[in-house]
């Protein structure tokens, strides 16, 4: 929100300082984000008299003018203006000056011949206006000399401060001057919302068709009829606020509907009522509708968009901008101005679908002053009636004032407990009654009316803020907080550092970090048993995902398949994140989830890449379950895996009934689903259920050295087809947990020499000694513990 100084003081009543004003702002909860001095762009420029205007003797549109710049002095310069004449006044600027209009650096020199060592400046070389027919034509009681920053007020500072969401009645000047009024920086002015008298009945007026259901939308609207104007430029003290805070000037009625916005945060429209055939009507747009903007682009709506239009057709977005067709010009004589109340949500979603962002939505949306369509039409009359002449109708209203009044309790003494500091009830009726407020009854009670330009106030605690920021937040004094424990806690829970270890764990397999939203299309979510009513979205950020995700994978599915599109089918990515079962807190887990796709790495004559698989996938997870600390070797793996998953190449990986992790091939259904090629493989380790580790102290154990030389030695078992792997590598390690150090499986025959219902399992075990070097009758006791063991477990026998 940008203002000058002195337009702050139309409504502030202060001898504060512009320091005093700026820093009570930040406190007040307006925070400064800028002070600009415009003076000093304009301060070499002076107001010059034209002794002598001649006839260029070498050019038929140059003068030669001798000019009096105030300083005793006297300097030719060469002009090309066609109004530069002899006694006028002007706008001089010396070489060595910059010039901001026409971002030039002036410097002394000869034009066709003659001397200029200045320039006299027009409008638009000043940036002022876009006006450069002529040089400024100051009046006669311009002082010579005087800095004309200071003749024309152009050293009023420029202030821009930051208004939170909340603070719609601070989106006008007069909201700002109340809250330094209320601060003790002055008294805030009267404003004259007296009645204009009117001369004659509204021709025209506002038809609300609204289905009664959704009244609401627009619950009041005023118009007022204006005969007989003149609409041009606007006087100069409103074009140069309007352009100190960055707002265009464009003709006089145009600008006082920007200005009382700037000014009181009351939205208008004007209508040229020439181009209007009957009565405007509000009511719900059609599918299809359009209409053309004053932005100059056309836009399109839908049937829960609040317009306004006439006989012809919609000419005005309630709320967030009007339309090209009736809007006023040069030669309007009849106008017809609009003073509404919209609702906010609807302007909002309006203004988010069309991607239409207006000083007017900005406004609506955050809601305004519940009475503005009555006080309205009488300032913007004054106002119409005093720059364009003319005549006023009487005030036309449809609608009734909306139940704005509100009776809030404050006990006094919530201001100490809430914000821990003591204000007197006296000083706290006070501040809310000079900030608007309607206040009575006395001791322990006060009941309190907010005005209606603050929807946002709905309860004590509300009330004890606005008391206390304009108390002073400075004067809260700093407590410090009890320490619960001499030593510091950890600066992050086990969970949440349970979470970062297994993203630096998975990155070290050479996986990239994917971070995807936590919603996700509907039919991708039934895939993987989501997709239910209560996780539906209820205000989605975009129309196809309005599901939250029941799993993770889904998600980097799709994010696979964009980079296969891309040109990158060979990739591995994971996310550690949340996935959700249900609407209640307890359906919320913690995930980790890989994705492997295409091909293990890029070709290269060294080496052979191959298709990833399953194994993959289950060594991404084991290795990530070791490096959380889980029991790996206790883990069994079970064939259950969800549905999303190849039935024949996906397992889980199990601490008894308790399922730790899944993993395997994605189901060919599910890759069509998603355009996706495969092969594709992932994990899902679900890490709220890996079970903390039992063991204290160090995290790691210190580095046992062993002199001892191990032992390799290799078996081969004939087995069951059906008999699993592992449960022969399981056997084989449980023979002897003191001298058995490691068992690899390294190959699975089957074929000629092994029975058709059977397959031969060859195993690597590791022997590691600690206290001597093994003997050979040793290695074969173990052996021989070994071949007992896994013929006790699996059935299987040596092979031969």
């Amino acid at each position: 929100m940008k203002f000058t100084l002195n337009w702050l003081k139309d409504h502030l009543d202060t001898e504060a300082s512009l320091q005093e004003i700026t820093d009570r702002l930040t406190m007040l909860g307006l925070e400064l984000e800028s002070v600009e001095d415009r003076a000093a762009a304009f301060a070499p420029f002076r107001v010059a008299r034209v002794i002598e205007a001649v006839q260029h003797p070498n050019a038929d549109r140059l003068r030669v003018c001798r000019v009096d710049p105030g300083d005793g002095t006297e300097v030719q310069v060469v002009c090309g203006a066609p109004n530069a004449r002899t006694g006028m006044k002007g706008v001089f600027a010396p070489s060595g000056s910059y010039i901001p209009g026409t971002d030039l650096n002036l410097k002394a020199g000869k034009i066709r011949g003659e001397e200029s060592n200045g320039m006299l400046l027009s409008e638009r070389e000043l940036g002022l206006s876009d006006d450069h027919e002529g040089i400024i034509d100051l009046p006669e009681d311009a002082p010579v000399g005087q800095p004309y920053a200071e003749f024309a007020g152009l050293n009023d500072p420029v202030i821009d401060i930051a208004i939170t969401p909340d603070r719609a009645d601070c989106l006008g000047v007069r909201g700002i001057a109340r809250d330094l009024a209320a601060a003790g920086l002055g008294t805030l002015k009267p404003l004259d919302t007296s009645p204009v008298p009117g001369s004659f009945d509204s021709p025209m007026r506002f038809v609300v068709d609204l289905p009664e259901d959704q009244k609401h939308l627009c619950p009041a609207v005023s118009g007022r009829y204006f005969r007989g104007v003149k609409n041009g430029p606007s006087p100069s003290w409103m074009q140069d606020r309007l352009r100190a805070v960055g707002l265009r000037p464009i003709s006089a009625l145009v600008d006082i509907t920007n200005y009382v916005m700037l000014d009181l945060g009351r939205p208008l429209h004007a209508y040229d009522a020439a181009k209007v055939d009957g009565d405007l009507v509000i009511r719900l747009a059609k599918p299809g509708e359009s209409y053309l903007a004053l932005n100059g682009r056309e836009y399109a709506f839908d049937d829960e968009m609040i317009v306004i239009g006439d006989a012809h057709g919609v000419d005005d977005l309630a709320g967030v901008m009007g339309g090209e067709r009736t809007g006023v010009g040069d030669e309007t004589t009849d106008m017809f101005l609009e003073i509404a109340i919209f609702d906010p949500n609807s302007v909002a979603a309006t203004g988010r679908k069309l991607g239409l962002l207006s000083d007017a939505r900005f406004r609506f949306e955050r809601g305004l002053d519940q009475t503005g369509p009555w006080w309205g039409a009488e300032v913007a009359a004054r106002l119409v009636l005093e720059i364009c002449g003319g005549e006023a109708s009487h005030v036309t209203v449809t609608g009734d004032e909306p139940a704005w009044r509100r009776d809030l309790s404050l006990r006094p003494a919530r201001i100490a407990e809430l914000c821990g500091v003591e204000v007197p009830a006296d000083e706290a009726v006070r501040i809310l009654t000079a900030l608007g407020f309607e206040v009575s009854g006395g001791g322990e009670q006060l009941t309190v009316i907010p005005p209606p330009w603050r929807g946002d106030v709905e309860g004590e605690a509300d009330l004890v803020e606005e008391v206390v920021r304009v108390f002073g937040y400075d004067r809260i004094e700093p407590v410090s907080l009890d320490l619960t424990s001499v030593v510091g806690h950890a600066a992050l829970t086990p969970d949440q550092n349970r979470r970062r270890l297994a993203k630096r764990a998975l990155a070290g397999r050479g996986m990239m970090e994917a971070i995807t939203f936590s919603f996700l299309p509907g039919e991708q979510a039934a895939l993987f048993g989501g997709g239910q009513a209560e996780l539906k979205l209820v205000n989605p950020i975009s129309a196809d995902l309005d599901t939250m995700r029941p799993s993770i994978l889904p998600n980097l599915l799709a994010a696979a398949a964009r980079n296969a599109n891309q040109g990158y089918p060979d990739l591995a990515m994971f996310e550690v994140g949340p996935a959700y079962a249900g609407d209640r807190p307890d359906d919320q887990s913690w995930t980790a989830v890989g994705l492997r796709h295409g091909q293990t790495g890029a070709r290269d004559w060294r080496q052979a890449d191959r298709p990833v698989d399953l194994f993959d996938a289950k060594a991404d997870a084991i290795e990530l379950l070791e490096v959380l600390e889980a029991p790996a070797g206790n883990l069994q793996v079970s064939t259950d895996a969800p549905d999303w998953y190849h039935p024949g190449r996906s397992g889980c990986l199990r601490l008894g009934p308790k399922v730790l992790a899944r993993f395997g091939e994605i189901h060919p259904r599910i890759l069509s689903a998603f355009d996706l090629r495969g092969p594709a493989v992932a994990f899902e380790v679900m890490l709220d259920a890996v079970p903390s580790p039992k063991k204290k102290g160090p995290q790691r154990p210190l580095l046992a050295r062993n002199p001892f030389q191990p032992v390799k030695r290799d078996f081969a078992f004939v087995v069951d087809a059906e008999t699993p792997v592992e449960k022969v590598s399981r056997a084989a390690a449980g023979a002897d947990k003191a001298l058995i150090d490691g068992v690899h499986v390294f190959d699975e025959y089957r074929g000629p020499g092994v029975a058709a219902e059977a397959k031969s399992i060859a195993i690597e075990v590791t022997l590691q000694p600690t206290q001597a070097t093994l003997t050979d009758d040793e290695i074969e006791a173990v052996s021989a513990k070994i071949v007992a063991a896994v013929q006790k477990h699996t059935g299987g026998t040596l092979r031969a």
